[in-house]
Order: C-alpha cells, then structure tokens, then sequence
C-alpha cells in the first residue's frame, strides 16, 4: 500500500524541524543558515520554505515546539509542590531534582530557551511572557504558601535557582566531569547519569534550599 501523501508531507515537515531545532539551539538564528538546515534535512531550499515560509517561520515553529516540550516540566513541578501532605522540604528536594533531570533529558530545548539569550542579552519575548513569567508567578506563589514569606520575595531566588539548575543542565556530562571529578568519587553512576552529574544533582538540593531560604537539613538533622 502506498504511503498517503499526508504522511510524507508531516515526516518531512518533522525532519526540517528537527534539524532547524539543533541548528537554531547551537548557533542561534543568524547562525544558522535555512541552506545549512535543508542540507541537514536532505530537502531542497525550497521544500522549506514551501512548509514554513521563511527562518522566521521556521524558528518560530520551533519555538512552539520548545514551549511544548518544556511545558512538561511546568506542570510536573505544580503537581508536585501542591501535594499538601508531604513535608516542605521534601516536596522541595524532589521539586529541585525533578527539575534537573528534566531539564538534562530536554538539553537542545532548554539551549535553544538559552540561544537569544546569549545572542542578544534577552529571551524570546514569546518565550518570556508566556512560559518563564507565568512558571515564575505560580513557582513563587506556590514557595510563598510553603514558606510563609510574601510571594513576591521569593521570585529572584526562584529566578537564581532557574539559572543554576540551567547552566548545569546543558553542560555536556564530559565538561561536569572534569569539573566536580573529585565530589564524583562517593556516587554510584546510574544507567541514565554518570556519577559526576548525580553529583551534581546532590549538590544542588542544598544550594537552592539555601537560596530560597530554607533548611537544608531534615527533622533528624540528616541532610537532604
């Protein structure tokens, strides 16, 4: 049976897009040239322009495409911190790894959130108004309830541990390697992290309980 039309058209529409999502992620927009992406997407010049218009189009395309991958993390981590039952501090630590371990699963999405902001000083206005500000609001409002503090006092240090959560993730497991080697050596690598990234992740419960003002120690005394 032949393959409907359809289905070739949304394949390679798929494969423009994925190329165009690396490209765009490792060198930015004006890096990337819509000839390089055809190239990388064995399609014509024109066939990308034919699906997308133009590397506008095209990168705005995978800017919604980021905003849905990411958007998983949003809701994991809501879901999370409004388990009322579960001590703060643990509802925290989980928030903090959770975070982390998405964050390095969805590395070329997380760097294209990060590309025009390297570029330019600034994010995607997009991306700002209708993911990283809401995420901040409900992420601050929620730490407000869970500490007693004003919500508005908790947006920089969410922002902080944003940032450090960040800049681990899309470094590459052999840069943290070289990096925290020696804090490495007690952890056992898991089948999906080398040692030195679950080392990583230990490290930052603690540095963003502390930023957040909380403590980094449970009721026994025993570190989180």
């Amino acid at each position: 049976m032949a393959r409907p039309v359809n289905a070739d058209a949304q394949a390679t529409q798929a494969k423009i897009l994925a190329t165009a999502y690396q490209l765009f992620a490792s060198s930015g927009i004006d890096g990337a040239s819509v000839r390089d992406i055809a190239r990388g997407a064995g399609v014509s010049l024109a066939m990308v322009h034919h699906y997308f218009g133009s590397k506008q189009g095209l990168y705005e395309a995978c800017i919604d495409a980021m905003l849905r991958e990411l958007g998983g993390l949003r809701q994991e981590l809501e879901a999370n911190l409004a388990k009322g039952e579960v001590r703060p501090i643990v509802l925290l630590s989980e928030a903090v790894r959770a975070g982390y371990r998405f964050a390095r699963e969805h590395r070329t999405a997380v760097r294209l959130l990060q590309r025009s902001l390297v570029d330019t000083g600034e994010l995607d206005a997009r991306v700002r108004e209708q993911n990283v500000l809401p995420f901040l609001d409900t992420i601050s409002n929620v730490l407000g309830h869970l500490t007693g503090r004003p919500a508005a006092s908790m947006r920089l240090p969410v922002q902080s541990a944003i940032f450090l959560v960040v800049r681990y993730a899309i470094t590459s497991d052999r840069e943290i390697e070289a990096l925290v080697a020696e804090a490495a050596a007690p952890f056992v690598p898991r089948a999906d992290a080398p040692a030195a990234v679950m080392a990583v992740e230990a490290h930052l419960v603690p540095a963003i309980l502390g930023l957040i003002g909380m403590p980094v120690a449970d009721a026994n005394g025993q570190r989180v």
